[in-house]
């Protein structure tokens, strides 16, 4: 559905569209209220169940697991049986995971069942959330014209990084991050906005499936994606994006405080400064996104982040070079990772929007194995290598995305893509 919004008042014209500015809104404080808890599972797990340090990770780790098995099959299902079904279904899911997390912190506690309670309920959250955040993006561009779309994605970016910056901060300051009270307010955040979803889409096109003749079997979706090289492509350039981005926020803070004596404190600083620098570097990049396509965005993005982690070994790892080179890949970011969420819309049929967005969820591959990859660089080769590898799989994403389009052009007869 496009309903043409009043073009007039630039990009923030699609907060007239309601259902733009309820997704929006969910957006923030639902991010908001995950970064309140989430974050904090280790350290809550760590003090009231007696683990080892690698039985927590796992546990931690499996909402990762839940949403890359579920990501697809909610996309196909959001096509098939109604986009507004399965958007509750991840928004009341969530709530009661929330709840169920409140229920067994407060009650299981000590017990045997505590731990196994957590791990369960972490891999239906991973499950609930795939559910709910792909098809919010096709709720957004289904509600909108072409042209805005890109903002969409831009701002949904931003408000998501927002949410990272005050989420953590506040509940330390609440004194309830690492308390089972957060998982409470997070389930009744989530019912509330289940509610709302339910009262916006009632009734409305979204409350149906596709029609028949468009319906795709799991094995028909299958195919379509498996021909689809392009999309294929930018889903493995997103996964080796991801792949070495995610170092930033993992092994990058073994390196930090291992060689200054303020290693925690600073690398917290950096985290805030990389959630800064995503919202002030926005404007620039809305820019640059509006002058050229989202291919060649896409391009310049991992091309910049690239660079910049090959080139910082040469600085040595000092506090301003780290901060400088957080800013530099702050701003590959918020050209690459927006972006690509407007190039599976570009890809996407309209009957399929909501399998390619699911299907689109692969790129957490790379956030569940980055830590890993790159934990094995640090234990078997000189640390600087680190950004070595970031830069490298950096180079890898934008020879993937460049080669495909290059493969095309020539296909097509078109001229060759530029390098950035």
């Amino acid at each position: 559905m496009n309903t043409e919004p009043d073009l007039r008042g630039g990009d923030f014209a699609i907060y007239r569209t309601p259902l733009v500015a309820v997704t929006m809104t969910s957006t923030f404080f639902l991010k908001l209220v995950h970064f309140l808890c989430v974050p904090f599972m280790t350290i809550f797990l760590a003090k009231n169940a007696d683990l080892p340090i690698y039985a927590i990770g796992v546990i931690v780790g499996l909402s990762q697991v839940g949403s890359l098995t579920a990501g697809f099959f909610s996309g196909v299902l959001a096509d098939r049986v109604g986009r507004r079904l399965v958007l509750l279904v991840g928004l009341y899911g969530s709530a009661l995971v929330f709840l169920l997390f409140f229920l067994a912190a407060t009650f299981l506690k000590g017990s045997s069942l505590f731990p196994l309670a957590f791990a369960l309920l972490n891999t239906c959250f991973g499950v609930t959330s795939a559910f709910f955040w792909p098809v919010t993006q096709v709720l957004m561009a289904d509600s909108l014209p072409k042209k805005r779309r890109p903002a969409v994605f831009r701002h949904r970016y931003v408000l998501t990084n927002c949410a990272v910056a005050i989420g953590p901060p506040v509940g330390a300051f609440l004194g309830i991050a690492s308390d089972g009270a957060a998982f409470a307010i997070s389930g009744g955040f989530y019912l509330v906005f289940a509610f709302a979803f339910w009262r916006l889409t009632r009734g409305s096109v979204f409350d149906s499936p596709a029609e028949p003749a468009q319906h795709q079997s799991l094995t028909g979706a299958l195919k379509v994606l498996g021909s689809d090289r392009m999309f294929r492509n930018v889903t493995l350039s997103m996964i080796l994006f991801t792949l070495a981005y995610c170092q930033i926020d993992s092994n990058l803070s073994r390196i930090i405080t291992d060689d200054f004596a303020d290693g925690v404190q600073f690398f917290a600083v950096l985290l805030t400064v990389n959630a800064i620098a995503v919202v002030a570097l926005q404007p620039l990049a809305t820019v640059i996104s509006k002058r050229i396509s989202a291919r060649r965005t896409i391009l310049l993005g991992n091309a910049l982040f690239a660079v910049a982690c090959l080139l910082f070994p040469l600085a040595g790892i000092s506090k301003p070079s780290l901060i400088t080179l957080i800013v530099v890949v702050s701003m590959a970011e918020v050209l690459v990772v927006p972006t690509a969420s407007v190039l599976v819309d570009e890809l996407a049929p309209p009957a399929m929007r909501g399998t390619y967005f699911g299907a689109a969820t692969l790129r957490n591959l790379g956030l569940a194995a980055g830590p890993a990859a790159g934990g094995l660089v640090l234990a078997s080769l000189d640390r600087s290598l680190l950004f070595v590898f970031m830069g490298l799989s950096g180079l890898a994403a934008w020879a993937v995305v460049y080669f495909s389009l290059k493969e095309k052009a020539a296909a097509t007869g078109d001229p060759a893509p530029e390098l950035v």
